[in-house]
């Protein structure tokens, strides 16, 4: 059947109307999602590092655009130009993964922050030679596209990467190594199955309470999803100061700001151990210092 564009929404329009108002019962959501927002406030310490983190981000990226990049002369690296998307891309997916937590989803918005993480490790383990930004992307140089070579090189680089980063040839602590395997297994267990979520329906499945559909405000989940924040944010961070041309680095304002960062961070992240005695604090601080290793002077090395 034709229509056209504006039958297509007058269409729609009268089968959305409730009690007298178009599309009255989506106001629910938004209403719901409104005071999950305010909810959020409570958590002051968290608004601020990230904020403050943003804030960063946004002028290492306008000192780059506008000052820096304009004095670089000589030619750089082709794997610069590789480098700086995939991290204002991990920069964009925490933004994105934290407006959606703030609505009212934040086991939606965790899982979001698996995949960012994987990325950068990879893209730290390539900084560092541990693989290249080729391999990661499963491409040979000079070699004609192969799609199944390329799935092939991907899953081999993926898999060489997590041993030397986080697994057994990593060299970081066996209580570590620990912790990660049990943080890495609870991501999987939201992002193959949304089981955390489903745990949440609990009580419609045993005919105790309505379907909970509509945000609402649940510290455990949303703590959840903050604390993973603040992790992979300080990954982030760490990685940030590589967006330094060789020979032109940032002012010295702007390295005391990274300090001032990486240290709210560290003390941010430790906190999970150090007040409320849960050992993936530490955990993520070691790998953190030993396998993100950059510094307020750290150029892209490559």
């Amino acid at each position: 059947m034709a229509l056209s564009p504006e039958e297509f929404v007058k269409r729609l329009d009268a089968i959305s109307e409730c009690d007298g108002v178009p599309y009255g019962r989506v106001h629910l959501l938004f209403n719901e999602e409104q005071k999950h927002q305010q909810a959020i406030l409570q958590y002051k310490g968290y608004l601020a590092l990230s904020d403050a983190f943003k804030c960063f981000f946004l002028e290492t990226v306008e000192l780059i655009n506008t000052v820096y990049r304009p004095k670089v002369t000589t030619p750089l690296s082709e794997f610069y130009a590789i480098f700086v998307p995939r991290l204002a891309h991990s920069f964009q997916s925490l933004c994105g993964a934290e407006r959606v937590a703030i609505c009212g989803y934040p086991y939606h918005a965790y899982t979001l922050l698996r995949n960012t993480f994987d990325n950068l490790v990879l893209t730290s383990s390539a900084l560092q030679n541990v693989t290249d930004f080729y391999s990661i992307e499963g491409v040979t140089p000079n070699k004609p596209l192969d799609i199944s070579a390329v799935k092939k090189l991907r899953k081999y680089t993926e898999f060489e990467v997590r041993r030397k980063m986080t697994g057994s040839d990593s060299g970081l602590t066996q209580e570590t190594r620990d912790e990660l395997t049990k943080w890495d297994a609870l991501f999987d267990f939201e992002v193959h199955g949304a089981r955390l979520s489903l745990a949440g329906a609990q009580g419609w499945m045993k005919g105790q309470e309505p379907l909970p559909v509509l945000p609402r405000f649940e510290e455990m989940q949303f703590a959840m999803f903050l604390n993973r924040y603040c992790e992979v944010g300080w990954m982030v961070h760490r990685l940030t100061p590589a967006i330094q041309p060789p020979g032109a680095p940032l002012p010295a304002s702007w390295m005391e700001k990274w300090r001032v960062l990486d240290d709210s961070f560290e003390i941010t992240v430790h906190s999970l151990t150090q007040q409320l005695g849960k050992n993936i604090g530490a955990a993520i601080v070691e790998l953190v210092k030993t396998k993100f290793p950059f510094n307020e002077q750290s150029a892209f090395p490559l």
